[in-house]
């Protein structure tokens, strides 16, 4: 174990962490910068080689994140999510509730394949507009949107980065996620919006017949598809996409994949250079600094340090063991953004997992804290600030930040209880 290796990295890796986790200030060159000393310090002082830290970076992840970017954009060129929420929100013909149920359906489904931020920047203003026709506020809609978006993030591993990580770490894929997750999705997912529906909605006003009638008149989803011929052929590649991934190719291939091919199929309008804009290149960089920061801690020892302890102090009790994983990366992942929150835990983890504790139930645990807890705090999850962002832009007025922080902490809590119920059956029953 290499100590003042081990302080230096904790040092750069808590640097990082307070600039990735506000909004004031570009963490990108503070990244850099980060980066360039991280390794130049590891060539000079620690004699770590070349080819060792450029293992530490995560390729197969940063591929996936590069591909899916040209993926969703495709979707979003083609509008392929707004035309599918129109669609359903017809069906409701004007009922308010019906809106509500089908609305955060609609997301905590949809996010498991679909980034978060994009499911928002499409559903915020399709809700608003709905709730105007129908003159009725729509912030509930709007919180209910994103806190069942943080509850449809565990079903897969592709909804998030996070989950990609934590995948390709244990061998995770479709198959793994649903059989473990599934379950607890539809648990939290149903009773969130039941609650929501029962305490909240219920008492808000309904919406006339009236200004039902107008809602149907203007909503027509075929008016959103642009070339009815690109929207098929999108479509197709999409869910060819997660059928490859759901039979548990390789993700990064699958994805690099299906983008060149809709880039091949949308040559004529779109080339990669009208695109490269709309990737975010700054993520990919950050990402694998990350991962040199976070598997340099696992070189020099600080990973197996503190599993060895946690293994001492847990003698063997795999409950506590559970409550501690789900405990830890909820708290950390209320305050801090959840994917550098998985990078660095996921060392000390997958080592404690190595010690012999059955790991079923501490993944669930790790990928339900990290992904659930940003219901905590709104600055905990980027989808709750773009959310309230866009709120204040079209001055809603019943959703703000004290009314998110309220209600988001309260069924966060509440989450947080059902997980570890979940979690404690399942060890029960399988361990």
């Amino acid at each position: 174990m290499n100590l003042e290796a081990i302080i230096l990295i904790l040092v750069l890796f808590a640097i990082l962490m307070a600039f990735f986790s506000q909004s004031k200030f570009d963490y990108f060159p503070i990244a850099l910068i980060i980066g360039a000393v991280a390794v130049v310090s590891m060539l000079t002082f620690y004699n770590v080689k070349e080819e060792d830290i450029l293992g530490f970076i995560n390729f197969n992840t940063l591929i996936f994140i590069f591909a899916m970017q040209i993926v969703i954009y495709f979707a979003t060129h083609n509008r392929i999510l707004e035309y599918l929420a129109i669609k359903l929100i017809h069906i409701t013909k004007g009922d308010n509730r019906l809106f509500f149920y089908i609305i955060c359906l609609f997301t905590g489904t949809f996010v498991a394949f679909i980034e978060d931020l994009t499911l928002s920047l499409i559903l915020v203003p399709l809700i608003y507009r709905t709730c105007r026709a129908l003159e009725i506020p729509a912030g509930t809609y709007m919180m209910g949107m994103t806190i069942t978006i943080n509850i449809g993030a565990i079903l897969t591993p592709i909804s998030s980065l996070k989950n990609l990580i934590i995948g390709e770490e244990f061998g995770w894929g479709f198959g793994e996620y649903l059989a473990n997750m599934g379950i607890l999705f539809l648990i939290s997912l149903i009773s969130t919006i039941f609650l929501i529906d029962r305490f909240i909605l219920k008492k808000e006003e309904k919406p006339t017949e009236k200004n039902k009638k107008i809602l149907i008149s203007m909503l027509d989803p075929s008016i959103v598809i642009r070339s009815k011929k690109y929207f098929i052929m999108t479509i197709i590649i999409i869910l060819t996409t997660f059928v490859f991934m759901f039979l548990g190719f390789e993700p990064a291939l699958v994805s690099i994949i299906s983008a060149a091919i809709l880039l091949l199929i949308h040559y004529k309008d779109t080339s990669f250079s009208d695109i490269k804009n709309e990737i975010v290149w700054k993520i990919i960089i950050v990402f694998a600094i990350l991962f040199i920061l976070s598997n340099s801690l696992s070189y020099f020892g600080f990973s197996e340090l503190i599993s060895s302890g946690l293994v001492k102090l847990l003698n063997d009790n795999i409950y506590l063991a559970v409550l501690i994983t789900l405990g830890v990366s909820s708290l950390m992942s209320a305050f801090l953004a959840g994917t550098p929150v998985t990078i660095i835990l996921l060392p000390i983890f997958s080592a404690f997992i190595g010690k012999g504790f059955f790991p079923n139930p501490i993944i669930i645990a790790f990928i339900s804290g990290v992904n659930m807890a940003g219901n905590f705090l709104p600055q905990g999850s980027a989808c709750d600030l773009l959310t309230l962002n866009l709120a204040k832009k079209y001055k809603v007025v019943n959703l703000d930040y004290k009314r998110l922080l309220k209600n988001g902490a309260l069924f966060a809590m509440i989450h947080f209880f059902i997980i570890l119920g979940y979690t404690m059956l399942y060890t029960l029953i399988l361990s």
